[in-house]
């Protein structure tokens, strides 16, 4: 039987790399592309498609929101997210919000990540990204976060980042100011901070965002 696999990533060379490689396999085959959240999520409504190869970071947002979206638009689907770089965080918190696992873009597990989501009910894990690696480097000062953030409160989190305002950031997640005040101050909690800079320069150094 063939899986069919949409590709959501915003540079070009990743889809025809993605493509290349499940070209040898008959039994996985690219039924379209996407190049940002939006995309990703209506065309997975429309396709239906067995899994969703789905880039960690688009146009400076990262994946937790769009997991949870193409999730909700196709619920059989399962959501591996595709990453270049070391950061722990953000694909953790996809996870939590529902992808089926995380590799990295270098393409040397992507088939056996694909085959792995596709067919147990387990979580994929690249290896690398169990790495204790990153937790080692933290200080003593980052030991405060102690309590994962939700996809949500991440979102609010990558967009404090970004310098955006209460009302910028409510506008671009369609949600009420009040309900992004109540995010910000619910990560503050977490963060071990009183202030969105404090929070920002924790967050850095615990390698958040």
């Amino acid at each position: 039987m063939t899986a069919r696999i949409l590709v959501v990533d915003d540079h070009p060379v990743v889809v025809d790399g993605v493509r290349n490689a499940l070209a040898a396999h008959p039994d996985l085959r690219v039924v379209g592309e996407a190049d940002e959240p939006a995309g990703a999520v209506r065309m997975s409504a429309a396709l239906k498609p067995d899994a969703v190869i789905l880039d960690l970071r688009m146009g400076g947002r990262f994946a937790p929101e769009t997991s949870t979206s193409i999730k909700a638009a196709a619920p059989g689907t399962k959501v591996l997210i595709h990453t270049a770089s070391e950061e722990h965080e953000p694909v953790h918190a996809a996870l939590r919000a529902g992808a089926d696992g995380a590799v990295f873009k270098d393409g040397r597990d992507l088939v056996l990540a694909l085959r792995a989501v596709l067919t147990s009910g387990e979580v994929y894990l690249d290896p690398r990204l169990r790495s204790e690696r990153g937790a080692a480097r933290r200080g003593d000062a980052d030991r405060q976060v102690v309590d994962p953030l939700s996809p949500r409160e991440y979102d609010v989190l990558c967009a404090l980042a970004l310098g955006q305002s209460t009302r910028e950031i409510s506008q671009e997640l369609y949600l009420a100011e009040s309900t992004v005040r109540s995010y910000t101050k619910a990560l503050l909690t977490k963060l071990g901070v009183r202030s969105r800079i404090e929070a920002l320069a924790v967050a850095r150094r615990a390698q958040l965002i």
